[in-house]
């Protein structure tokens, strides 16, 4: 009787057990409910068709037709969003860039698509940008100018126009840093493979006096030094535009940080006017 019970008792536990170690290595409900959760928090901002309060960094990547007069090619370009229906921009890193504002009329074009169309105070400059939310902070863009003859695009993030001292996480400077550099991607569709860095770490360290020093480890990562500025112009964000010197050249490059947390983050760096386009992860501790 004892053993008949106990045998009874295991066949109805190991169905219970199987189900718990399932939900601990997550099921394919908890997945689902994890995917849910991801497209609601991208569709927040978009439910409420409104950006007012919001600085949209807006991460430039690519600009047809290249090298277009009077747009900028590289940087990034910080839209705020007034109430009213007005805006203002600035932007930095390479040439192009002003300060502008206007009005703006916002437009729901999908479940994480919002339509953004400008028009500048002088009336004579319209655009459109399409913003599409891959989070409810971050994303992609495409602004279409002079009747989509002109096309900007590339990534962004949002932060807050007024941010508090918690929400400030970009420095108002990079001097007395160590910033190590992860790189994570390399393009240059015109140089051949193994010429320039695909991988591994640079660790810049940045002086008072406007200088700084390059270590590079792994393949193709050189030691160098090189002159910078650096310039904060969002919550998040910050531009420096540096020359590199090594043995072999000296180039400029504009590097833009987008910062998760006051030391880390991404960054993306137009290397020599798009000959190479980097990007990956960064950290930063004092010297």
């Amino acid at each position: 009787m004892q053993s008949k019970t106990t045998s009874s008792l295991r066949r109805r536990t190991l169905p219970a057990l199987v189900s718990l170690s399932l939900l601990a290595l997550g099921g394919p409900s908890a997945a689902a409910a994890a995917q849910a959760t991801e497209l609601s928090a991208a569709a927040e901002p978009l439910t409420k068709l409104g950006l007012v309060g919001l600085d949209l960094n807006l991460q430039i990547e690519k600009v047809q037709p290249a090298g277009a007069a009077g747009l900028p090619n590289q940087g990034v370009i910080v839209k705020r969003y007034l109430p009213r229906g007005h805006w203002t921009s600035q932007g930095a890193g390479g040439s192009g860039h002003r300060v502008a504002s206007g009005s703006y009329q916002l437009s729901r074009r999908g479940s994480n698509v919002l339509e953004d169309r400008s028009f500048e105070v002088s009336g004579q400059i319209h655009s459109t940008t399409s913003y599409t939310f891959e989070t409810a902070q971050t994303g992609t863009w495409v602004q279409t100018l002079g009747n989509g003859q002109q096309v900007l695009s590339g990534h962004f993030s949002s932060a807050p126009s007024q941010p508090s001292a918690a929400q400030m996480l970009a420095p108002a400077t990079n001097t007395g840093l160590h910033v190590a550099l992860i790189i994570k991607s390399a393009i240059a569709p015109q140089l051949p493979p193994g010429v320039y860095p695909s991988a591994g770490l640079v660790l810049q360290t940045y002086a008072q006096d406007g200088t700084l020093t390059f270590q590079g480890f792994g393949p193709g990562n050189i030691n160098s030094n090189g002159t910078y500025s650096y310039k904060r112009l969002s919550a998040n964000t910050a531009v420096e535009e540096t020359i590199q010197t090594s043995d072999s050249f000296s180039l400029p490059y504009t590097m833009v940080y987008t910062f998760k947390t006051p030391n880390s983050g991404s960054w993306y760096q137009n290397f020599y006017n798009g000959m190479i386009q980097f990007s990956g992860t960064f950290d930063t501790f004092p010297r």
